[in-house]
């Protein structure tokens, strides 16, 4: 065990770093604890004694209350995904308390029991109108509008990649597994001041310390939980997870486990900046035909151009339609789940998106889309008050679309009115009181 000195050390020399832990992966990245910061305090402003309520938060935005009639297409949208998405994240409220804050960062979530009457009435239901016609009784949407009106929405998905085994002919790289001697932290249990969340270090003299660099950790091949080509391992880690295919038919989920806690960079920036590749050739076909072009040593410095590592853990494929837990702890709905950056959205809240997405891999242009998706993972890419990563699914198709996947997007969050009331009162009486005081 590492010394009280040596720990205090290493929590000081990494508390950027795990406010919140990611599981599933963005286009550019996978989970990873969030930097800690302030608790945004919410201020509520009354424009006018008969005028809607615009809640004005401390974290650079404000949720402005809207009619379900102003959103785009929300008419012709089918709920029933977004239904399924929503009742995953209501199943896991019902095993916690239910006084259980959503989120202490983002605390316009409210309480779980905010949101218990929203998961009774949609799970009653299953006709596409009788949904609709309960998420327009439950909730009342609100646009988030910051202050920074930039956006950016892109799309991940689960890989599924054939494997061997033992190390055969191009199928090189393990899949790497927990190593033996990887510690798992949360620091909140040692000193208050810091978020809860999970840290993994490793234990040296006495000390606990980060792993280093992608290119200078050598996995134990016996913790493998199989063999794949180096390209295919590099895009499994930065997608988070993925489907792990023998040839005796047999397929496991390589599911996320730790990471390095080293910031990503880019591989698709680094060999468009060097002038290796094309800016229309970074998606990842197009990279890892690069890679089979240049040759095994060239290719490995450029995905060394990334710290970032990730180790997995083998699961079962239960259940092959559906996908990998997100960092809420449920498994992800193709385009019905959605990461989002945790510092300003609780995991669970149902955030409508008008944006473009491509019809097919390689439309860049894209087509309009507007539907309801739910928060439910995260990724150390996604940071941001309008930044989002859609989740397409898994396969080479969804893989396809979702690196074709860069476009603007405007969000709105559906709050329980129950919550918009609660919060809207509470603020009014606040409000007179500093006037009276």
């Amino acid at each position: 065990m590492a010394s009280r000195r040596g720990f205090r050390s290493f929590l000081g020399s990494i508390v950027s770093v795990f406010a919140v832990t990611a599981y599933g992966c963005a286009t550019t990245d996978v989970s990873s604890p969030k930097e800690a910061s302030a608790e945004p305090e919410i201020v509520t402003t009354i424009t006018g004694p008969n005028t809607p309520v615009e809640i004005v938060t401390g974290a650079g935005y404000s949720l402005i209350p809207k009619n379900f009639s102003e959103l785009p297409a929300w008419q012709s949208t089918n709920f029933s995904s977004a239904r399924l998405s929503f009742l995953a994240s209501c199943k896991k409220w019902s095993k916690q308390n239910t006084e259980k804050q959503l989120s202490k960062s983002a605390p316009y979530g409210g309480i779980i029991s905010d949101w218990m009457g929203a998961c009774l009435g949609l799970k009653a239901v299953v006709e596409p109108d009788a949904i609709a016609d309960v998420f327009q009784t439950e909730f009342t949407p609100y646009l988030i509008k910051p202050k920074n009106d930039s956006s950016k929405l892109t799309g991940y998905f689960e890989p599924e990649l054939e494997a061997k085994y033992s190390p055969q002919g191009k199928f090189t790289k393990s899949v790497p597994g927990i190593p033996e001697d990887l510690v798992r932290v949360d620091p909140s249990k040692f000193e208050k001041k810091f978020s809860s969340g999970k840290v993994w270090g490793r234990v040296k003299d006495g000390e606990l310390e980060l792993y280093p660099d992608r290119k200078d950790i050598i996995d134990d091949p016996k913790k493998a939980l199989g063999f794949v080509t180096p390209g295919e391992l590099f895009y499994l880690q930065i997608q988070g997870s993925g489907r792990i295919k023998f040839p005796d038919g047999r397929v496991i989920r390589a599911a996320f486990a730790a990471h390095n806690h080293k910031s990503f960079v880019s591989i698709a920036r680094h060999l468009i900046d060097s002038g290796q590749i094309q800016p229309h050739q970074a998606g990842m076909g197009s990279i890892l035909k690069w890679m089979d072009e240049v040759g095994p040593k060239k290719a490995q410095d450029a995905m060394n151009v990334n710290p970032r590592y990730v180790w997995f853990t083998p699961q079962e494929l239960l259940d092959p339609n559906k996908g990998p837990n997100g960092a809420q702890g449920v498994a992800l709905t193709p385009m019905a789940s959605m990461a989002v950056d945790p510092r300003y959205h609780p995991y669970g809240a149902p955030i409508f998106i008008d944006t473009r997405i491509p019809s097919e891999p390689g439309d860049w242009k894209g087509t309009e889309f507007s539907s309801l998706v739910i928060a439910q993972d995260t990724g150390g890419a996604i940071k941001g008050i309008l930044r989002g990563d859609l989740f397409f699914g898994w396969g080479h198709k969804a893989g396809g679309r979702a690196a074709s996947m860069n476009h603007d997007v405007d969000m709105w969050v559906l709050l329980p009115k129950r919550l918009a009331e609660k919060m809207a009162n509470a603020q009014i009486r606040k409000n007179s009181e500093m006037s009276n005081g």
